[in-house]
């Protein structure tokens, strides 16, 4: 009986841990996504090298109102250094800002470093990531400093407000 339990939890805990890494986006073959190990993620095979390369060099860069270093950097502080950085885009260091500069779009044409804006005080955007690659984002959390989560979480789910790309 002990060895039958065991078994099944081994065998759940290795199919589980191989769901991890599978992406929901069925859009893609399984042999056209590979596993960021860095990012915790995964990615298209043909993935914008530029901003992967950019947005891993932030990740653990403690928060820090008003920032935009990797000393310590805010939400939009981030946002605003990378798209300096690899889009070659002057924004401003205000979520508010972005998205009145950003064109609401649909999940469906989200591309790598489009926008995420969140209602964490439900009044007004006040928080903003950019999409790195089915429901991941980067962004820069007040508890964790920068990092990937997953927008299936429910805490994203609730504080969501609409996804945008910068023209």
């Amino acid at each position: 009986m002990y060895f039958r339990i065991l078994t099944v939890l081994i065998i759940s805990i290795i199919l589980n841990s191989c769901a991890l890494k599978k992406p929901a986006n069925n859009t893609l073959k399984p042999s056209e996504v590979v596993f960021s190990d860095k990012l915790g993620c995964p990615l298209p095979i043909n993935y914008n090298k530029n901003f992967i390369n950019a947005i891993t060099d932030w990740l653990g860069v403690p928060y820090s109102y008003g920032g935009n270093s990797k000393k310590g950097t805010d939400c939009s502080g981030f946002v605003q250094s990378i798209y300096k950085k690899v889009f070659n885009k002057i924004l401003a260091h205000n979520a508010v800002q972005i998205s009145m500069k950003a064109s609401k779009i649909k999940s469906q044409d989200l591309e790598q470093g489009d926008l995420l804006f969140f209602r964490i005080n439900k009044k007004q955007i006040d928080h903003v990531g950019m999409h790195i690659f089915d429901s991941y984002f980067i962004h820069a959390s007040t508890k964790k400093g920068v990092m990937v989560s997953d927008q299936k979480q429910e805490y994203y789910q609730e504080t969501f407000a609409f996804y945008g790309k910068i023209n």
